[in-house]
């Protein structure tokens, strides 16, 4: 192997990952330091499986799209096969950038959204939306600008739609905008600061949640039609971020603030208008209905001095008059995704660990990935790693997040995550139940997993 060539790689998949990170703590003000190194205990080190053979003879599922350590755009199966590279043009230099990121996957597996960021700094900064086909083919531009970055993408459940937000280079406001894939320019839809929303499964309108909890917060419906209409819910929201919609749209969920000043997780029927008190809660929440609606998963977080949701995770029943808690998980955890089919959650425990280098006592930290099963209430610990700064970067908003790209195979056996390794930020894929471990199927900053 060419030395000069392998440094120069590594070199440069570092050069991206600071660039990148930089411009992602710029525009989504995330105070989360990324992690920089794995566990150095030996049995959670990442590891190439026993026998070769198995990425070759099990069955596949879905499709992963990466931001490669180019700085383009690639899809592979799971064994990290059938390479398809969307992207070709990405730049790394110290005077000028271009890379691709905000990889999403329309719900249909058909069709493939991403951002590309150009420019020498974010002051000269220029952004394109792109929707392509799953093989690359059929490339739309149906957004760009040099003042409106767009910072969060988010299909409609019927993938004819893509909604997206922007923020301004010159101002600290979200734009919420809508583009209808037909080559007419995008409509706005809304605006706020912070501003975060749901699809409704019927893609025929959205749940905003904007301002926080703040005096001038607000949630509210937007109808989607030849023309907006918004409706406001006479609700006072109490410390969250992403609502959401039950998967029947039937009922919606947010945490809201009692006549005595307590927040509660709340489900609120659309049909008869009829709210139900699931939890108390105490400080900022993250939660998701399960893919049946069945039951919720949330964190409340215990970290007030961060701008990261960390806490208990907490599963429960949504049905019935007295629903059910049917587990209360540790403390620590800043994420978590539902399997495609509700049975089982993956989760990230935090992890701050310290050792002696060089005479000095350095702290670190990294995560833990554990799979929790709804069936039985176990929780089984995959492996610990240090997520690449594109991850990282997302989880202090992994509750808006989780609704547009999982890390789950579709068909909930397997997952994806890009972890680092001595040699920079690698695609991994493991095993929801087996004790085989992780394989490392490319280099790569984020994959992400189709729906189908």
């Amino acid at each position: 192997m060419d030395t000069e060539k392998t440094n120069n790689t590594i070199h440069d998949m570092h050069k991206l990952s600071s660039i990148i990170y930089m411009l992602l703590v710029i525009l989504l003000c995330c105070s989360m330091t990324a992690c920089a190194m794995l566990n150095n205990q030996e049995d959670n080190k990442l590891r190439i499986p026993q026998s070769p053979l198995l990425k070759s003879i099990e069955r596949k599922s879905g499709l992963i799209a990466y931001v490669g350590i180019d700085g383009n755009i690639y899809t592979m199966d799971q064994a990290g096969k059938n390479v398809v590279q969307l992207t070709t043009d990405a730049t790394i230099s110290d005077e000028q950038v271009l890379y691709y990121t905000h990889v999403t996957w329309a719900p249909n597996g058909n069709q493939i959204a991403y951002v590309s960021y150009t420019g020498a700094n974010t002051q000269t900064m220029e952004a394109h939306l792109y929707v392509s086909d799953a093989n690359g083919t059929n490339t739309k531009e149906v957004f760009a600008s040099d003042r409106m970055i767009p910072i969060f993408l988010y299909w409609a459940p019927n993938s004819k739609s893509l909604a997206f937000l922007s923020t301004q280079t010159d101002g600290n406001s979200g734009i919420l905008r809508l583009s209808l894939l037909d080559g007419q320019e995008s409509t706005i839809l809304d605006s706020g600061q912070p501003l975060f929303w749901a699809w409704a499964p019927s893609s025929k309108r959205l749940l905003i949640h904007s301002n926080g909890s703040d005096y001038d917060s607000r949630l509210s419906y937007l109808y989607l039609g030849e023309t907006i209409v918004e409706e406001s819910l006479s609700i006072k929201p109490a410390s969250f971020q992403a609502p959401a919609f039950s998967p029947n749209g039937d009922e919606i969920m947010y945490v809201g603030t009692t006549e005595s000043e307590d927040s509660t997780l709340i489900t609120l029927n659309r049909l008869d208008n009829r709210s139900k008190s699931l939890a108390a809660v105490k400080g900022q929440v993250a939660f998701e209905y399960s893919p049946t609606g069945k039951h919720v998963a949330y964190i409340d977080s215990d970290n007030s001095n961060n701008s990261w949701i960390s806490g208990t995770l907490s599963v429960m029943e949504t049905q019935g008059s007295n629903p059910q808690t049917l587990a209360n998980i540790g403390d620590n955890i800043i994420g978590f995704f539902w399997s495609p089919d509700g049975e089982k959650i993956a989760y990230f425990k935090s992890i701050v660990a310290q050792e002696e280098i060089d005479g000095e006592i350095k702290q670190f930290s990294y995560l833990e990935l554990h799979i929790l099963s709804i069936i039985d209430g176990t929780s089984n610990n995959l492996f610990s790693f240090a997520p690449s700064e594109l991850f990282a970067a997302l989880l202090p908003y992994i509750d808006q997040y989780q609704r547009t790209f999982t890390i789950w195979s579709p068909d909930s056996q397997y997952l994806a995550l890009s972890a680092y390794t001595e040699q920079g930020p690698a695609i991994i894929v493991a095993q929801a139940e087996s004790n085989f471990e992780p394989r490392i199927l490319e280099f790569g900053m984020l994959p992400v997993w189709s729906w189908k």
